[in-house]
């Protein structure tokens, strides 16, 4: 993901912090991620297979509810989902491929824009928070220039300490933020290759 503000920006004299702006194509202010925001998943721009059933009950049906279970939560590694999927795929008779197959990776993608839900929302939130972090530094900064640093007034000294030390702590705060959202924006992404591979995993052992 791209650096979402750099430092030397917060520092530069004179400079008024903000959040930068949308990458291109992004017309939401607040989507930070490099990525372009995609509120919701589409079975079908994963799935090759037969047709995904619609409005379906995928958890009344036990071996369904347990492998969606298995695989999709991004708790469990990608890894491992991927081997939990492919070991219960291979375990269903040729004949109910079809018919169980889809319903499987409906109940996938359901969980996954859900938990992708959350993510988005975590991202804005904290898009909000940097950038009510990045004007504060701004107006600190702004404080600060009114100081002259040579200056010997004691009172005048005393407030441009408190001013440095009140900077400082914003800075690092807003970069604390820029980290996590640096890690947060991943989690998207992630979780749509996860589903490219899930769909990879069952159409692959599709009857032909």
């Amino acid at each position: 993901m791209r650096v979402l503000l750099s430092l030397t920006l917060i520092l530069a004299a004179g400079t008024a912090l903000a959040a930068p702006p949308p990458p291109a194509g992004q017309t939401n202010p607040d989507w930070p991620c490099h990525q372009r925001l995609v509120p919701q998943l589409t079975a079908a721009t994963y799935w090759g297979g037969p047709p995904l059933p619609e409005h379906v009950d995928w958890r009344a049906d036990k071996r369904v509810a347990a492998v969606v279970q298995a695989t999709a939560p991004r708790e469990i590694p990608a890894d491992e989902g991927e081997k939990a999927l492919t070991r219960f795929a291979d375990k269903v008779p040729k004949g109910q491929r079809a018919a169980l197959y889809p319903k499987v990776f409906a109940g996938i993608v359901e969980e996954i824009n859900s938990q992708r839900g959350g993510v988005i929302t975590r991202i804005q939130d904290l898009a909000h928070r940097q950038r009510d972090m990045g004007e504060l530094v701004s107006k600190a900064t702004t404080e600060l220039q009114a100081i002259p640093a040579e200056t010997t007034d004691p009172d005048k000294q005393q407030q441009r300490a408190e001013i440095v030390q009140r900077r400082g702590y914003l800075i690092r705060n807003f970069e604390e933020v820029e980290r996590t959202l640096r890690y947060t924006c991943e989690v998207p992404v992630d979780l749509e290759a996860r589903l490219g591979t899930y769909a990879r995993v069952l159409t692959d052992r599709l009857p032909s």
